[in-house]
Protein backbone atom coordinates (compact mmCIF):
# COMPACT_ATOMS: atom_id res chain seq x y z
CA UNK A 1 0.00 0.00 0.00
CA UNK A 2 0.95 3.84 -0.51
CA UNK A 3 0.27 4.90 2.50
CA UNK A 4 2.43 2.29 4.73
CA UNK A 5 5.36 2.35 1.91
CA UNK A 6 5.20 6.67 2.79
CA UNK A 7 4.85 5.74 6.45
CA UNK A 8 8.46 3.73 5.86
CA UNK A 9 9.64 6.72 4.49
CA UNK A 10 8.28 9.43 6.39
CA UNK A 11 9.14 8.18 10.32
CA UNK A 12 12.90 7.47 9.56
CA UNK A 13 13.44 10.41 7.71
CA UNK A 14 11.67 12.64 10.61
CA UNK A 15 13.69 10.98 13.00
CA UNK A 16 16.59 11.31 10.99
CA UNK A 17 15.86 14.98 10.42
CA UNK A 18 14.95 15.94 13.81
CA UNK A 19 18.24 14.13 15.18
CA UNK A 20 20.52 16.81 12.68
CA UNK A 21 18.56 19.49 13.04
CA UNK A 22 19.28 18.35 17.24
CA UNK A 23 22.87 17.63 16.47
CA UNK A 24 23.22 20.83 14.32
CA UNK A 25 21.62 23.31 16.65
CA UNK A 26 23.86 21.67 19.87
CA UNK A 27 26.98 21.38 17.98
CA UNK A 28 26.74 25.26 16.88
CA UNK A 29 25.57 25.95 20.36
CA UNK A 30 28.77 24.18 21.85
CA UNK A 31 30.72 25.80 18.84
CA UNK A 32 30.24 29.37 19.78
CA UNK A 33 30.50 28.85 23.86
CA UNK A 34 33.56 26.61 23.41
CA UNK A 35 35.03 28.80 21.14
CA UNK A 36 36.00 31.36 23.67
CA UNK A 37 36.39 29.55 26.30
CA UNK A 38 39.03 27.40 24.70
CA UNK A 39 41.02 31.22 23.59
CA UNK A 40 40.48 32.01 26.93
CA UNK A 41 42.13 28.48 28.24
CA UNK A 42 45.19 28.95 25.89
CA UNK A 43 45.29 32.40 26.74
CA UNK A 44 46.21 30.98 30.78
CA UNK A 45 48.42 29.38 29.32
CA UNK A 46 50.74 31.84 27.80
CA UNK A 47 50.42 33.65 31.20
CA UNK A 48 51.45 30.96 33.11
CA UNK A 49 54.34 30.45 31.10
CA UNK A 50 55.03 34.15 31.17
CA UNK A 51 55.06 33.64 34.71
CA UNK A 52 57.22 30.31 35.30
CA UNK A 53 60.15 32.13 33.73
CA UNK A 54 58.91 35.58 35.52
CA UNK A 55 61.89 34.86 38.24
CA UNK A 56 64.59 34.24 35.69
CA UNK A 57 63.65 37.53 33.94
CA UNK A 58 63.96 39.48 36.98
CA UNK A 59 67.61 38.63 37.65
CA UNK A 60 68.50 38.78 34.10
CA UNK A 61 67.05 42.70 34.25
CA UNK A 62 68.61 42.65 37.87
CA UNK A 63 72.00 42.00 36.39
CA UNK A 64 71.27 43.21 33.15
CA UNK A 65 72.49 39.97 31.95
CA UNK A 66 71.75 40.23 28.13
CA UNK A 67 73.00 36.43 27.67
CA UNK A 68 70.68 34.98 30.14
CA UNK A 69 67.88 37.38 29.29
CA UNK A 70 67.67 36.15 25.20
CA UNK A 71 67.88 32.45 26.75
CA UNK A 72 64.88 33.23 28.08
CA UNK A 73 63.33 35.13 25.14
CA UNK A 74 64.59 31.97 23.15
CA UNK A 75 62.76 29.41 25.31
CA UNK A 76 59.54 31.41 25.29
CA UNK A 77 59.44 31.69 21.35
CA UNK A 78 60.16 27.82 21.40
CA UNK A 79 56.24 27.24 22.28
CA UNK A 80 53.71 26.83 19.50
CA UNK A 81 51.45 29.38 21.67
CA UNK A 82 53.41 32.70 21.06
CA UNK A 83 54.95 34.35 18.81
CA UNK A 84 57.32 37.03 19.89
CA UNK A 85 58.41 38.56 23.29
CA UNK A 86 60.41 41.56 24.91
CA UNK A 87 62.68 41.61 28.26
CA UNK A 88 63.41 45.63 29.14
CA UNK A 89 65.69 46.13 32.16
CA UNK A 90 67.59 48.91 34.19
CA UNK A 91 69.23 50.96 32.11
CA UNK A 92 69.15 50.42 27.79
CA UNK A 93 68.73 46.36 28.69
CA UNK A 94 65.99 45.22 25.87
CA UNK A 95 65.81 42.21 23.89
CA UNK A 96 62.91 41.39 22.04
CA UNK A 97 62.83 38.37 18.99
CA UNK A 98 59.60 37.16 17.27
CA UNK A 99 56.50 39.07 16.31
CA UNK A 100 55.31 42.12 18.42
CA UNK A 101 51.77 42.73 17.91
CA UNK A 102 50.34 46.15 19.47
CA UNK A 103 51.31 46.48 23.19
CA UNK A 104 47.86 46.13 24.47
CA UNK A 105 47.69 42.19 22.90
CA UNK A 106 50.85 41.01 24.87
CA UNK A 107 50.63 39.79 28.24
CA UNK A 108 52.97 41.85 30.93
CA UNK A 109 54.33 40.25 33.85
CA UNK A 110 56.21 42.94 35.86
CA UNK A 111 59.75 42.64 37.12
CA UNK A 112 59.89 43.15 41.10
CA UNK A 113 63.57 43.63 42.53
CA UNK A 114 64.55 40.66 44.15
CA UNK A 115 65.55 42.68 47.57
CA UNK A 116 63.06 45.89 47.50
CA UNK A 117 59.75 45.27 47.77
CA UNK A 118 57.45 47.25 45.54
CA UNK A 119 60.32 48.45 43.23
CA UNK A 120 60.31 47.30 39.31
CA UNK A 121 63.54 45.84 37.64
CA UNK A 122 62.02 45.65 34.27
CA UNK A 123 59.02 44.39 32.62
CA UNK A 124 58.42 40.98 30.54
CA UNK A 125 55.97 40.72 27.68
CA UNK A 126 55.09 37.42 25.65
CA UNK A 127 52.70 37.86 22.66
CA UNK A 128 50.33 34.49 22.06
CA UNK A 129 50.28 33.96 18.35
CA UNK A 130 46.21 34.81 18.02
CA UNK A 131 45.93 33.03 14.84
CA UNK A 132 47.52 29.53 16.18
CA UNK A 133 45.19 29.82 18.87
CA UNK A 134 42.27 30.50 16.81
CA UNK A 135 43.18 27.67 14.47
CA UNK A 136 43.74 25.35 17.06
CA UNK A 137 40.52 26.23 18.67
CA UNK A 138 38.61 25.58 15.53
CA UNK A 139 40.42 22.59 14.48
CA UNK A 140 39.09 21.08 17.92
CA UNK A 141 35.85 22.43 18.01
CA UNK A 142 35.21 20.80 14.00
CA UNK A 143 36.19 17.55 15.28
CA UNK A 144 33.37 17.53 18.42
CA UNK A 145 30.88 18.79 15.93
CA UNK A 146 32.08 16.31 13.60
CA UNK A 147 31.56 13.83 16.72
CA UNK A 148 28.31 15.00 17.42
CA UNK A 149 26.59 14.52 14.28
CA UNK A 150 28.49 11.17 13.91
CA UNK A 151 26.28 10.07 17.61
CA UNK A 152 22.85 11.49 16.09
CA UNK A 153 22.46 10.20 12.77
CA UNK A 154 23.67 6.57 14.83
CA UNK A 155 21.11 6.90 17.18
CA UNK A 156 18.66 7.88 14.65
CA UNK A 157 19.18 4.79 12.72
CA UNK A 158 18.66 2.47 15.31
CA UNK A 159 15.73 4.30 16.46
CA UNK A 160 14.04 4.17 13.17
CA UNK A 161 15.00 0.50 12.90
CA UNK A 162 13.18 -0.16 16.38
CA UNK A 163 10.28 2.17 15.14
CA UNK A 164 9.98 -0.01 12.13
CA UNK A 165 9.83 -3.23 14.26
CA UNK A 166 7.57 -2.02 16.73
CA UNK A 167 5.38 0.51 15.36
CA UNK A 168 5.34 1.00 11.53
CA UNK A 169 5.86 -2.90 10.48
CA UNK A 170 2.63 -3.13 12.69
CA UNK A 171 0.05 -0.45 11.49
CA UNK A 172 1.77 -1.79 7.74
CA UNK A 173 -0.25 -5.24 8.71
CA UNK A 174 -3.38 -3.99 10.61
CA UNK A 175 -3.94 -0.84 7.84
CA UNK A 176 -3.38 -3.97 5.57
CA UNK A 177 -6.20 -6.02 7.03
CA UNK A 178 -8.00 -2.90 7.82
CA UNK A 179 -8.14 -1.64 4.07
CA UNK A 180 -10.16 -5.05 3.00
CA UNK A 181 -13.18 -3.79 5.23
CA UNK A 182 -16.37 -2.26 3.16
CA UNK A 183 -18.85 -1.42 5.62
CA UNK A 184 -21.06 -1.56 2.03
CA UNK A 185 -20.51 -5.62 2.07
CA UNK A 186 -21.38 -6.38 5.94
CA UNK A 187 -18.93 -10.58 4.96
CA UNK A 188 -15.81 -7.89 4.53
CA UNK A 189 -16.13 -6.79 8.16
CA UNK A 190 -14.24 -9.68 9.34
CA UNK A 191 -12.00 -9.58 12.57
CA UNK A 192 -8.61 -8.11 12.54
CA UNK A 193 -5.94 -10.81 12.89
CA UNK A 194 -3.68 -10.28 16.31
CA UNK A 195 -1.17 -11.98 18.12
CA UNK A 196 -2.14 -13.91 21.10
CA UNK A 197 -1.15 -12.70 24.36
CA UNK A 198 -0.12 -9.26 22.40
CA UNK A 199 -0.88 -6.42 25.42
CA UNK A 200 1.07 -3.58 24.14
CA UNK A 201 -0.62 -0.70 22.10
CA UNK A 202 -1.12 -2.21 18.79
CA UNK A 203 -2.75 -5.38 20.48
CA UNK A 204 -4.86 -2.74 22.37
CA UNK A 205 -6.05 -1.28 19.16
CA UNK A 206 -6.10 -4.23 16.95
CA UNK A 207 -9.05 -5.58 19.82
CA UNK A 208 -10.78 -2.49 20.25
CA UNK A 209 -11.25 -2.19 16.01
CA UNK A 210 -12.49 -5.68 16.66
CA UNK A 211 -15.18 -4.50 19.28
CA UNK A 212 -16.26 -1.37 16.97
CA UNK A 213 -16.34 -3.12 14.26
CA UNK A 214 -18.45 -5.96 15.53
CA UNK A 215 -20.88 -3.06 17.48
CA UNK A 216 -20.51 -1.03 13.94
CA UNK A 217 -21.87 -4.54 12.02
CA UNK A 218 -25.01 -4.85 14.25
CA UNK A 219 -25.46 -0.83 13.75
CA UNK A 220 -25.57 -1.49 9.52
CA UNK A 221 -28.02 -3.78 9.99
CA UNK A 222 -30.10 -2.22 12.34
CA UNK A 223 -29.62 0.99 10.21
CA UNK A 224 -30.63 -0.86 6.88
CA UNK A 225 -33.76 -2.47 8.42
CA UNK A 226 -34.43 1.25 9.55
CA UNK A 227 -33.84 2.81 6.55
CA UNK A 228 -36.36 0.51 4.34
CA UNK A 229 -39.36 1.63 7.21
CA UNK A 230 -38.27 4.67 6.33
CA UNK A 231 -38.77 4.97 2.65
CA UNK A 232 -41.79 3.45 3.10
CA UNK A 233 -43.21 5.57 5.35
CA UNK A 234 -41.61 8.66 3.32
CA UNK A 235 -43.32 7.19 0.02
CA UNK A 236 -46.87 7.06 1.76
CA UNK A 237 -46.16 10.80 3.60
CA UNK A 238 -44.97 12.02 0.43
CA UNK A 239 -47.95 10.44 -1.33
CA UNK A 240 -50.62 12.55 1.76
CA UNK A 241 -48.29 15.31 0.50
CA UNK A 242 -49.15 15.73 -2.75
CA UNK A 243 -52.21 14.22 -3.35
CA UNK A 244 -53.88 16.06 0.00
CA UNK A 245 -56.93 18.28 -1.09
CA UNK A 246 -55.96 21.06 1.74
CA UNK A 247 -53.17 23.58 0.70
CA UNK A 248 -49.74 22.74 2.64
CA UNK A 249 -46.34 24.76 3.01
CA UNK A 250 -43.16 25.69 5.34
CA UNK A 251 -42.06 29.01 6.00
CA UNK A 252 -38.96 29.75 7.27
CA UNK A 253 -37.50 32.59 10.15
CA UNK A 254 -38.15 35.23 7.37
CA UNK A 255 -41.78 33.89 6.29
CA UNK A 256 -40.53 32.55 3.36
CA UNK A 257 -42.36 29.59 1.82
CA UNK A 258 -39.89 26.96 1.29
CA UNK A 259 -41.92 23.70 0.55
CA UNK A 260 -45.89 23.36 -0.78
CA UNK A 261 -47.45 21.06 -2.12
CA UNK A 262 -50.17 21.01 -5.64
CA UNK A 263 -52.89 21.98 -3.67
CA UNK A 264 -51.23 25.15 -2.37
CA UNK A 265 -50.13 26.12 -5.77
CA UNK A 266 -53.40 25.62 -7.23
CA UNK A 267 -55.25 27.54 -4.53
CA UNK A 268 -52.63 30.69 -5.09
CA UNK A 269 -52.20 30.12 -9.35
CA UNK A 270 -53.28 32.46 -11.80
CA UNK A 271 -54.70 31.14 -14.78
CA UNK A 272 -52.05 30.97 -17.27
CA UNK A 273 -49.24 30.71 -14.16
CA UNK A 274 -47.45 27.75 -13.49
CA UNK A 275 -45.17 29.18 -10.28
CA UNK A 276 -46.25 31.34 -7.13
CA UNK A 277 -46.54 35.12 -7.65
CA UNK A 278 -44.48 35.43 -4.60
CA UNK A 279 -42.82 32.94 -1.65
CA UNK A 280 -43.31 35.54 0.62
CA UNK A 281 -46.47 33.89 2.25
CA UNK A 282 -48.23 37.38 4.18
CA UNK A 283 -47.62 38.96 0.27
CA UNK A 284 -50.10 36.07 -1.17
CA UNK A 285 -52.62 36.70 1.06
CA UNK A 286 -52.49 40.80 0.79
CA UNK A 287 -52.44 41.17 4.47
CA UNK A 288 -48.65 41.49 5.36
CA UNK A 289 -48.67 43.33 8.64
CA UNK A 290 -50.87 41.33 10.42
CA UNK A 291 -49.55 38.10 9.24
CA UNK A 292 -46.28 38.98 10.14
CA UNK A 293 -47.32 40.18 13.49
CA UNK A 294 -49.22 37.48 14.02
CA UNK A 295 -46.00 34.41 12.58
CA UNK A 296 -43.80 36.58 14.77
CA UNK A 297 -46.40 35.75 17.85
CA UNK A 298 -46.55 32.29 17.29
CA UNK A 299 -42.69 31.91 17.36
CA UNK A 300 -42.32 33.68 20.21
CA UNK A 301 -45.13 32.07 22.24
CA UNK A 302 -44.23 28.51 23.62
CA UNK A 303 -47.78 27.83 24.86
CA UNK A 304 -49.37 28.71 21.16
CA UNK A 305 -48.49 25.67 19.27
CA UNK A 306 -51.57 26.30 17.17
CA UNK A 307 -53.65 29.26 15.58
CA UNK A 308 -56.23 29.26 12.97
CA UNK A 309 -57.31 32.19 10.90
CA UNK A 310 -60.11 33.01 8.75
CA UNK A 311 -58.81 35.41 5.78
CA UNK A 312 -59.92 37.08 2.67
CA UNK A 313 -57.82 37.14 -0.05
CA UNK A 314 -58.18 38.30 -4.15
CA UNK A 315 -56.04 36.35 -6.46
CA UNK A 316 -56.33 37.22 -9.96
CA UNK A 317 -59.96 37.98 -10.59
CA UNK A 318 -62.03 36.05 -7.73
CA UNK A 319 -61.95 35.82 -3.82
CA UNK A 320 -61.61 33.56 -1.82
CA UNK A 321 -61.73 33.21 2.21
CA UNK A 322 -59.29 30.54 3.11
CA UNK A 323 -59.02 28.87 6.78
CA UNK A 324 -55.05 28.73 7.87
CA UNK A 325 -53.80 26.77 10.67
CA UNK A 326 -50.72 27.61 11.76
CA UNK A 327 -48.23 25.34 13.87
CA UNK A 328 -45.16 25.87 15.03
CA UNK A 329 -42.89 22.80 14.29
CA UNK A 330 -41.07 22.09 17.40
CA UNK A 331 -38.40 19.07 17.79
CA UNK A 332 -39.07 16.53 20.18
CA UNK A 333 -35.98 15.44 21.03
CA UNK A 334 -33.82 18.64 22.40
CA UNK A 335 -30.76 19.15 21.03
CA UNK A 336 -28.69 21.44 19.92
CA UNK A 337 -29.13 20.66 16.21
CA UNK A 338 -33.30 21.00 16.69
CA UNK A 339 -32.72 24.27 18.00
CA UNK A 340 -33.36 26.01 14.65
CA UNK A 341 -36.58 23.77 14.27
CA UNK A 342 -39.22 26.52 16.14
CA UNK A 343 -38.63 29.08 13.65
CA UNK A 344 -40.14 26.71 10.86
CA UNK A 345 -43.98 27.24 10.68
CA UNK A 346 -46.02 24.71 8.80
CA UNK A 347 -49.64 25.87 7.24
CA UNK A 348 -52.57 24.18 6.13
CA UNK A 349 -55.28 25.94 4.19
CA UNK A 350 -58.60 25.22 3.32
CA UNK A 351 -60.98 26.77 0.72
CA UNK A 352 -63.61 27.81 3.04
CA UNK A 353 -65.69 30.35 0.87
CA UNK A 354 -69.03 29.17 0.05
CA UNK A 355 -69.55 28.36 4.75
CA UNK A 356 -67.85 31.93 4.38
CA UNK A 357 -70.35 33.48 2.06
CA UNK A 358 -73.69 31.59 4.07
CA UNK A 359 -72.30 33.11 7.34
CA UNK A 360 -72.08 36.31 5.86
CA UNK A 361 -75.65 35.48 4.01
CA UNK A 362 -76.59 34.52 7.67
CA UNK A 363 -74.79 36.95 9.37
CA UNK A 364 -76.49 39.60 6.91
CA UNK A 365 -80.11 38.74 7.16
CA UNK A 366 -80.06 38.56 11.02
CA UNK A 367 -78.64 42.12 11.55
CA UNK A 368 -80.65 43.73 8.35
CA UNK A 369 -84.12 44.39 7.36
CA UNK A 370 -84.81 41.42 4.69
CA UNK A 371 -86.98 44.44 2.46
CA UNK A 372 -85.29 47.29 3.06
CA UNK A 373 -81.41 45.59 3.87
CA UNK A 374 -80.84 48.56 6.22
CA UNK A 375 -79.98 47.61 10.21
CA UNK A 376 -82.73 46.28 11.60
CA UNK A 377 -83.89 47.09 15.12
CA UNK A 378 -81.79 44.99 17.13
CA UNK A 379 -78.50 45.44 15.55
CA UNK A 380 -79.02 48.68 15.15
CA UNK A 381 -79.48 49.81 18.87
CA UNK A 382 -76.56 47.94 19.62
CA UNK A 383 -74.49 49.86 17.23
CA UNK A 384 -75.85 52.93 18.22
CA UNK A 385 -74.42 52.09 21.40
CA UNK A 386 -71.26 51.43 20.91
CA UNK A 387 -71.01 54.44 18.62
CA UNK A 388 -72.41 56.61 21.26
CA UNK A 389 -70.13 55.02 23.83
CA UNK A 390 -67.04 55.61 21.57
CA UNK A 391 -68.13 59.48 21.00
CA UNK A 392 -68.59 60.02 24.67
CA UNK A 393 -65.09 58.35 24.95
CA UNK A 394 -63.70 60.86 21.65
CA UNK A 395 -65.16 63.93 22.92
CA UNK A 396 -67.02 63.79 19.64
CA UNK A 397 -70.97 64.25 18.44
CA UNK A 398 -73.88 61.89 17.77
CA UNK A 399 -76.61 63.40 15.72
CA UNK A 400 -79.09 61.00 16.25
CA UNK A 401 -82.83 61.48 13.08
CA UNK A 402 -85.96 60.21 13.86
CA UNK A 403 -87.63 59.81 10.72
CA UNK A 404 -91.07 58.71 10.41
CA UNK A 405 -92.52 58.81 6.84
CA UNK A 406 -96.18 60.63 5.96
CA UNK A 407 -99.11 59.72 4.15
CA UNK A 408 -97.61 56.25 3.74
CA UNK A 409 -100.61 54.66 5.58
CA UNK A 410 -102.67 55.51 2.34
CA UNK A 411 -100.90 53.82 -0.22
CA UNK A 412 -101.10 50.25 1.34
CA UNK A 413 -104.63 50.97 1.80
CA UNK A 414 -105.09 52.23 -2.04
CA UNK A 415 -101.99 50.48 -3.88
CA UNK A 416 -101.78 47.38 -1.62
CA UNK A 417 -98.77 46.42 0.65
CA UNK A 418 -96.59 45.49 -2.30
CA UNK A 419 -96.93 49.12 -3.20
CA UNK A 420 -95.69 49.87 0.10
CA UNK A 421 -92.91 47.53 -0.01
CA UNK A 422 -91.58 49.61 -2.98
CA UNK A 423 -91.63 52.61 -0.95
CA UNK A 424 -89.99 51.71 1.83
CA UNK A 425 -87.26 49.98 -0.67
CA UNK A 426 -86.81 53.40 -2.63
CA UNK A 427 -86.97 55.26 0.60
CA UNK A 428 -83.66 53.44 2.00
CA UNK A 429 -81.87 53.71 -1.67
CA UNK A 430 -82.73 57.19 -1.33
CA UNK A 431 -81.08 57.66 2.69
CA UNK A 432 -78.04 55.45 1.85
CA UNK A 433 -77.42 58.19 -0.85
CA UNK A 434 -77.38 60.72 1.37
CA UNK A 435 -75.60 58.34 4.52
CA UNK A 436 -73.11 55.74 3.16
CA UNK A 437 -69.91 56.41 5.58
CA UNK A 438 -68.19 53.95 7.40
CA UNK A 439 -69.11 56.12 10.29
CA UNK A 440 -73.00 56.84 9.66
CA UNK A 441 -75.58 54.32 10.16
CA UNK A 442 -79.21 53.71 8.87
CA UNK A 443 -81.69 51.82 10.99
CA UNK A 444 -85.28 50.91 9.95
CA UNK A 445 -86.49 50.78 13.29
CA UNK A 446 -90.02 49.62 12.50
CA UNK A 447 -92.93 50.30 9.78
CA UNK A 448 -92.33 53.44 8.67
CA UNK A 449 -90.35 54.31 10.81
CA UNK A 450 -86.55 55.29 10.52
CA UNK A 451 -83.22 56.57 12.51
CA UNK A 452 -79.86 57.85 11.06
CA UNK A 453 -76.93 58.33 13.04
CA UNK A 454 -74.02 60.67 12.06
CA UNK A 455 -70.66 60.56 14.44
CA UNK A 456 -69.16 63.91 13.58
CA UNK A 457 -66.10 65.34 14.63
CA UNK A 458 -67.39 69.07 14.83
CA UNK A 459 -70.74 69.73 14.84
CA UNK A 460 -72.49 72.15 12.79
CA UNK A 461 -76.29 72.56 13.37
CA UNK A 462 -77.00 74.77 10.17
CA UNK A 463 -75.31 72.61 7.90
CA UNK A 464 -77.17 69.39 9.69
CA UNK A 465 -80.28 71.28 9.03
CA UNK A 466 -79.51 72.14 5.28
CA UNK A 467 -78.83 68.35 5.20
CA UNK A 468 -82.09 67.52 6.71
CA UNK A 469 -83.69 69.72 4.29
CA UNK A 470 -82.38 67.98 1.46
CA UNK A 471 -83.61 64.53 2.85
CA UNK A 472 -87.09 65.61 3.15
CA UNK A 473 -86.64 66.58 -0.61
CA UNK A 474 -85.59 64.13 -1.93
CA UNK A 475 -88.00 61.81 0.19
CA UNK A 476 -90.90 63.73 -1.12
CA UNK A 477 -89.91 63.10 -4.85
CA UNK A 478 -92.57 60.65 -6.82
CA UNK A 479 -91.88 56.61 -6.08
CA UNK A 480 -92.96 55.06 -9.22
CA UNK A 481 -94.83 51.89 -8.30
CA UNK A 482 -95.92 50.43 -11.56
CA UNK A 483 -95.51 51.41 -15.39
CA UNK A 484 -98.42 53.66 -15.51
CA UNK A 485 -98.31 54.40 -11.49
CA UNK A 486 -96.34 56.09 -9.18
CA UNK A 487 -97.53 57.88 -5.18
CA UNK A 488 -95.80 60.23 -3.54
CA UNK A 489 -94.89 60.90 0.38
CA UNK A 490 -93.12 63.23 2.72
CA UNK A 491 -91.34 62.57 6.01
CA UNK A 492 -91.05 64.29 9.65
CA UNK A 493 -87.79 64.38 11.54
CA UNK A 494 -87.02 64.64 14.48
CA UNK A 495 -83.13 65.61 15.86
CA UNK A 496 -81.10 65.58 19.19
CA UNK A 497 -77.75 65.13 19.92
CA UNK A 498 -75.28 63.84 22.61
CA UNK A 499 -74.11 64.60 24.41
CA UNK A 500 -75.55 67.90 24.22
CA UNK A 501 -79.12 67.08 24.80
CA UNK A 502 -78.20 63.23 26.46
CA UNK A 503 -75.42 60.97 27.43
CA UNK A 504 -78.04 57.70 27.06
CA UNK A 505 -79.34 56.23 24.13
CA UNK A 506 -82.38 55.53 26.18
CA UNK A 507 -83.01 59.51 26.59
CA UNK A 508 -81.92 59.92 22.95
CA UNK A 509 -84.39 57.82 21.35
CA UNK A 510 -87.44 59.57 23.53
CA UNK A 511 -86.25 63.28 22.45
CA UNK A 512 -85.78 62.72 19.41
CA UNK A 513 -89.14 60.66 18.89
CA UNK A 514 -90.77 63.26 20.53
CA UNK A 515 -89.34 66.30 18.90
CA UNK A 516 -90.57 63.90 15.57
CA UNK A 517 -94.18 63.60 16.89
CA UNK A 518 -94.29 67.82 17.69
CA UNK A 519 -93.15 67.91 14.13
CA UNK A 520 -96.32 66.04 13.10
CA UNK A 521 -98.44 67.86 15.25
CA UNK A 522 -97.30 71.29 13.50
CA UNK A 523 -98.06 70.14 9.89
CA UNK A 524 -95.69 67.64 9.11
CA UNK A 525 -92.77 67.73 6.23
CA UNK A 526 -90.27 69.21 8.74
CA UNK A 527 -87.32 69.45 10.74
CA UNK A 528 -87.03 70.01 14.69
CA UNK A 529 -84.34 70.09 17.03
CA UNK A 530 -84.58 69.56 20.52
CA UNK A 531 -84.19 72.24 22.70
CA UNK A 532 -83.07 71.91 26.25
CA UNK A 533 -86.10 73.94 28.31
Amino acid sequence: MKISQNLYVRVPLAIAIVAVLVALVSSTLSYYAGLQEKKDTNYLLVKQLAQTMAKTATISAYLNDRELGQEIISGLLSNDLVQGARLSGEGEMSISSGALNKPQDGIVIQLIHPFIDDTLVGTLTVYPDNNYIQQQVENSLKKEVALILIQSIIIAFFVSLIVHRWLTKPIQKLTDSFTTINPSIPKTMRMLLVKQGAKNEIGKLTKGINSLMHELHLTISNERALREKTQELERKFRLIFEQASAGICLLDEKNTITTFNPAFLQYFSVAGQTDLASLHFPTLLNNVDKLEELLLSIRADKNRPQVTLDIECRIGNKTLWLHCLFAKLTEQRSNERSSDQGNLVEVIIHDVTERAEREFQTRFEADHDPLTHLLNRRSGDKKLDNTLLYCLENQQSLVLMMIDLDKFKPVNDTYGHEAGDKVLIAIAKRLKTHFNLATDLCIRWGGDEFIVARQLTNFDQELMLEQANNILAEIEQPIHISNNMQCQVGASIGIVVAPKDAKVLHELMVKADDMMYQVKASGRGQVAFYQNP
